[in-house]
């Protein structure tokens, strides 16, 4: 009895959390360009193919902004296309190493792609980064544990 109940609340909280609109975080820049604003605006809708064709666009015109690379990899990752947005994560990183958004955005794709121990590498950067916490590390925490539960359900 009590194995239904806590499968039934860990179905009842990974049905939530797939419920719950999945947001690019936001960056704060001085002065957004016109694509970068109509990119933001496109994944706040969540739609990720016409976010992925402005970023292909933006990424083109500044090759050196760790924050486009991100949200290319992320609209990538949320259509399906994980080697590409594994690609661009590595750029986005390249650029700025404590990119902490790309940080955990990569994490959630090594976690899809079962790659849990490069998850955690990615935890651990953002615990260096954030010794008080911060969404990224939360997030990226919460992420693994669901994982974690889902695959104890299926065991």
């Amino acid at each position: 009895m009590k194995k239904f109940l806590k499968v039934g609340l860990i179905i009842f909280i990974l049905s939530s959390l797939l419920a719950m609109p999945i947001k690019a975080a936001k960056y704060d820049k001085k002065k957004p360009s016109d694509l970068y604003t109509k990119a933001i605006a496109h994944l706040d809708k969540n739609q990720y193919g016409k976010a992925q064709k402005v970023l292909r666009i933006y990424t083109r015109k500044k090759k050196d902004d760790a924050d486009g690379w991100t949200l290319l990899a992320f609209s990538s990752r949320k259509l399906g296309s994980y080697a590409n947005a594994e690609k661009y994560y590595e750029k986005a990183l390249e650029l700025d190493p404590e990119n902490k958004a790309a940080l955990e955005y990569q994490g959630e794709l090594f976690v899809v792609l079962d790659k849990l121990q490069l998850a955690n590498e990615n935890l651990n950067k953002l615990k260096t980064l954030c010794p008080d916490s911060c969404d990224e590390l939360e997030k990226l925490e919460d992420f693994i544990s669901s994982k974690i539960e889902k695959e104890k359900i299926n065991i």
